[in-house]
């Protein structure tokens, strides 16, 4: 009799082995590092359907915890009250205030609550503001997250953060409205959603996430790769022919946003310059951010534009190292102008 292993024992033996080995470590690293979830921002996120708008993501009501990137930018505090908005007050509180409306920027992302522009604000006018922000959405999501709020509060005042680099489209919020459907399509696999799957579901993906992007020869790497984005990676929405019917029509839309409001209501747009413009003084967003603050003004809607602000403060000081949102130096900078520009409305002190 032949007690020798054959080679498919072996092999099976490696795999079982394996396998074993690979949940034993992620049980030891789920004890070892038990905030391996705070990578995930879908802890905290969820898609909300608002009746005659796109679907938006909101806030899952009563969140209360941390988010963090894996590649060390920050780790802060999020808190979303019932409504589904990061506020510390409910909803119903946010009659009478200046409105922040937005995206990740205004969401705040990366930053502390009393960080965010709008809190920043808030503080300069001794004024209260309520932030009505939604990651990843865009001029038509803005439109929706007002629309949602209830019809027994109404703004003092409101202020809508405009990202040059995503938000400027040919839009058609009302042709996109009836195309929304709160229920999730099937996705085709890209190495996104296995990098989203993997950092929801797994602390080894995560601890070595967390280690080898934190590994400067590594890290580039695995930017070669393709498993890792470079930071700050140049990238133009549109193609040059297609920014005059962009700009057009985005200011367009943020004129139907302003008509929905009480009449009076003060509303500015702070347009938030593009990373490529501080930091190269890039002449593509330097025509986009020059033409969207035209199109606004033509149509007698305010402008509060902090890039000048933002270029004699540097690009490195206020920005993420890897990211692309705000530090709390750039959120600074954008809070005070947006106060200053309130002020003159009579709004606080």
């Amino acid at each position: 009799m032949n007690d020798r292993p054959t080679p498919k024992g072996v092999l099976a033996a490696l795999l079982v082995g394996s396998v074993l080995t690979l949940f034993a470590a992620e049980g030891i690293l789920r004890l070892l590092m038990p905030h391996w979830q705070e990578f995930h921002s879908g802890r905290f996120m969820q898609t909300t359907a608002v009746p005659g708008h796109i679907v938006v993501t909101t806030g899952r009501p009563g969140f209360e915890g941390y988010f963090a990137q894996n590649n060390g930018d920050f780790r802060v505090r999020i808190r979303v009250n019932e409504f589904g908005l990061r506020n510390p007050d409910p909803v119903k509180d946010a009659g009478d205030r200046v409105w922040f409306v937005g995206d990740s920027m205004t969401f705040g992302w990366g930053v502390e609550h009393d960080e965010i522009y709008s809190s920043v604000a808030g503080q300069a006018l001794n004024f209260p503001t309520y932030n009505v922000a939604s990651p990843g959405t865009n001029v038509c999501g803005y439109q929706a997250l007002v629309a949602r709020m209830p019809k027994t509060v109404n703004p003092r005042a409101v202020v809508i953060g405009l990202i040059l680099e995503n938000d400027i489209r040919e839009y058609d919020c009302a042709k996109a409205a009836t195309k929304a459907s709160p229920t999730k399509q099937a996705e085709k696999l890209s190495t996104n959603n296995i990098k989203a799957f993997l950092t929801k579901n797994t602390a080894l993906y995560n601890f070595f996430a967390v280690v080898l992007k934190r590994v400067p020869f590594v890290n580039r790497m695995l930017i070669s790769l393709g498993v890792v984005n470079k930071g700050h990676s140049y990238n133009r929405p549109l193609a040059p022919e297609k920014l005059e019917n962009a700009i057009k029509r985005t200011a367009a839309e943020i004129d139907i946003f302003r008509s929905r409001l009480p009449a009076g209501t003060p509303f500015a747009v702070l347009i938030a310059p593009a990373r490529f413009e501080i930091r190269d003084g890039d002449s593509y967003f330097h025509r986009l951010r020059l033409g969207m603050g035209k199109a606004l003004l033509n149509r007698g809607i305010a402008v509060i534009d902090p890039f000048d602000k933002f270029q004699k403060a540097g690009f490195a000081p206020t920005h993420f190292a890897h990211d692309g949102h705000w530090s709390p130096l750039g959120h600074q900078i954008a809070g005070r102008m947006a106060a200053e520009w309130l002020r003159g409305q009579g709004i606080g002190k």
